[in-house]
């Protein structure tokens, strides 16, 4: 019965991982004009772009994954 329950739970990780918040960390930065930052944070999945008046990108983000780009 426990193999069953974990191979359910395993079959759905991967839905799991498509709804919900994701973090995604280490963005590439570009400088734009006016003293703005784009701030592009990309995984295997999922497309975010922030734009900041930041003089560098936050490491790390948390993003509504239903928001992506891809």
């Amino acid at each position: 019965m426990m193999k069953k329950v974990l191979l359910c739970v395993l079959a759905l990780l991967p839905l799991a991982a498509h709804a919900g918040k994701i973090t995604i960390s280490n963005p590439e930065e570009q400088e734009l004009k006016g003293g703005k930052r784009l701030c592009i944070y990309e995984s295997s999945l999922y497309l975010f772009t922030l734009v900041t008046r930041s003089q560098s990108c936050p490491y790390s983000k948390t993003f509504d994954s239903s928001d992506s780009e891809k």
